[in-house]
């Protein structure tokens, strides 16, 4: 337990001193403003207000942010040979795994937790109660922990951290740009709508609208739970496997 604390401390250390935890925190409100100042008034989104219609994509993008941000720290991590020193240490051999996951959830956490409290600031408002709130925020971090195992893992398996990061940066954009996130679905091609509405951004955005007002529909959380726990599963495995000490 203490060498994960350890690691974890020093996870969260290097975050906030190359900057990337203000990054992290900060950017899914500039995210929220812009969004909002501009795209507020142009796309109908029925009786639910833009802001609480948009906000649950921000909170998805800001983990989204956090997950992959993880393919970095990983990748760095394996060329200052990291790994190879904490193979040495009588530590477990996912302790560094773990403790970079831990890390990953609490900077998420905090991503998440601003971008609701600006979000009110917006119009936003989280009506479906604690019960709600509490599954708004697990489903939330389910996602974030998925993707950062999956991104640990290709950063872990290669050797440039540059190459790590714009090889990620298409598949973001194209999850949250072709999704429900940002604009309903019927604002798509008739041919595109059926990619958009069942990808997994699509459904956990969909959920986490549902959950913000009490009333989330069994298919879309369903959905968004499948979605989640087969990425953690298949990722999780992946991640793992890459960790097993050489004998």
């Amino acid at each position: 337990m203490s060498a994960l604390v350890a690691l974890t401390e020093r996870s969260l250390i290097g975050a906030v001193r190359d900057g990337g935890m203000i990054f992290e925190i900060l950017s899914p409100a500039g995210f929220l403003a812009g969004f909002t100042l501009a795209l507020r008034g142009l796309i109908d989104t029925g009786r639910m207000s833009y802001a609480q219609y948009l906000v649950p994509a921000i909170v998805i993008q800001s983990v989204i942010m956090v997950a992959l941000l993880t393919a970095t720290r990983g990748s760095h991590d394996r060329l200052l040979g990291l790994h190879d020193r904490w193979a040495t240490l009588p530590i477990t051999a996912a302790a560094p795994l773990g403790a970079r996951m831990l890390a990953t959830v609490i900077r998420a956490a905090l991503a998440v937790s601003v971008t609701v409290v600006v979000g009110y600031a917006f119009g936003f408002r989280m009506s479906g109660g604690l019960r709600c709130a509490l599954a708004f925020m697990f489903i939330t971090m389910l996602l974030c922990l998925a993707l950062a195992l999956g991104a640990d893992a290709l950063g872990s398996s290669t050797s440039s951290a540059e190459g790590v990061e714009q090889l990620l940066r298409a598949p973001q954009l194209l999850l949250l740009m072709l999704s429900t996130g940002i604009a309903p679905e019927k604002t798509f091609p008739d041919w595109l709508r059926p990619y958009v509405r069942n990808q997994p951004v699509s459904q956990v955005a969909e959920t986490l609208r549902g959950l913000a007002t009490g009333h989330v529909a069994a298919g879309n959380l369903t959905a968004s739970l499948a979605w989640c726990v087969g990425m953690l599963l298949i990722f999780g495995a992946i991640a793992l496997r890459l960790q097993r000490r050489p004998t």
